[in-house]
């Protein structure tokens, strides 16, 4: 994982990138919203993308509960790509609670 990150702030380097991490606080409640949102076959469609992934199927993962673990397992690279990003960044933690408070602080990140 390390490699390929390295390999990627390499490359991405010359354009001095800017990260905005949209962090949710209940992984759970975010798929459900989003599965909600986005409506039933797209709900289905992700289910069954992870359901059938090399990784969910190791772990005998089924269902929403899948897309749940695998969020999960994902933090973890996630947090450690984070603080190991050289260039400008911002987590936003929970921004759905309030868009526009999320995407002012953006913006004031992105264009002090």
């Amino acid at each position: 994982m390390t490699g390929l990150f390295t390999t990627i702030v390499w490359q991405a380097a010359p354009a001095e990138p800017f990260l905005v991490y949209l962090r949710p606080t209940d992984i759970a409640s975010a798929i459900a919203r989003i599965h909600q949102s986005r409506g039933q076959p797209w709900a289905a469609r992700n289910v069954a993308f992870v359901e059938n992934s090399p990784w969910a199927l190791s772990q005998n993962l089924h269902g929403p509960g899948a897309v749940v673990e695998l969020y999960h397992a994902w933090e973890a690279i996630v947090s450690l790509c984070y603080d190991r990003f050289p260039f400008g960044k911002l987590m936003v933690i929970d921004p759905q609670h309030d868009w526009s408070a999320a995407l002012t602080r953006i913006g004031a990140a992105i264009r002090p």
